[in-house]
């Protein structure tokens, strides 16, 4: 596991120091939607390649990020008639899924600021902001705004603590993506039980 680490750090090294690094994070978080990477963590590692280039990322991941985050409303807007007879009754129970929709369309902008700003799985956002037709503008008003503040304090602490953080990473690298992993692992396995 600690060579297959050491691949990824070397790679995302390769990448962040490289002319197209603006496009390589811009992919990777317009992909987002489809990815199971911890992409804060990517710009993260990025912003300390690069501190000259902090600002632009975090445009370019705003950016992206949002972009990524319409897919998904528009794939749960319109998909969701072929894919809930399936995903109601076998992967979530009816009266969670009510109770789900019944907490997210009351609290529908506030609930789509907080879950784009902390970290919540993007995927169960966006897909549920567009199964339960919440407002498009209001969605993609508050989830760039959370995106704008989330990844602006991420750039912002690489500025001030970015040499700390870096030596780090440098030393701790694979157990840092050992602890995200077991830590999504364990995220996925709790949404799987609720809705059980």
């Amino acid at each position: 596991m600690k060579a297959q680490t050491t691949k990824l750090y070397n790679w995302a090294i390769t990448k962040a120091e490289s002319r197209r690094s603006p496009f390589w994070i811009s992919l990777l978080f317009f992909l987002e939607i489809a990815l199971f990477l911890p992409l804060d963590a990517v710009l993260m590692f990025f912003c300390l390649q690069n501190r000259k280039k902090i600002p632009l990322y975090i445009t370019l991941t705003v950016l992206a990020s949002t972009l990524s985050g319409l897919m998904g409303y528009l794939i749960g807007h319109f998909l969701w008639d072929l894919a809930g007879p399936y995903i109601v009754p076998n992967l979530i129970s009816e009266i969670t899924f009510d109770k789900f929709s019944l907490q997210f369309q009351h609290y529908e902008s506030w609930a789509v600021f907080f879950g784009a700003l902390l970290p919540f799985p993007l995927k169960v956002l966006t897909l549920s902001a567009g199964v339960f037709h919440l407002g498009i503008v209001p969605f993609m008003s508050y989830f760039f705004v959370a995106r704008l503040l989330r990844f602006s304090l991420i750039g912002g602490a690489m500025m001030i603590w970015g040499d700390k953080v870096k030596a780090f990473l440098d030393r701790h690298f694979h157990k840092v993506i050992l602890a995200i992993g077991a830590k999504m692992a364990l995220a996925f396995g709790l949404l799987w039980l609720v809705a059980k």
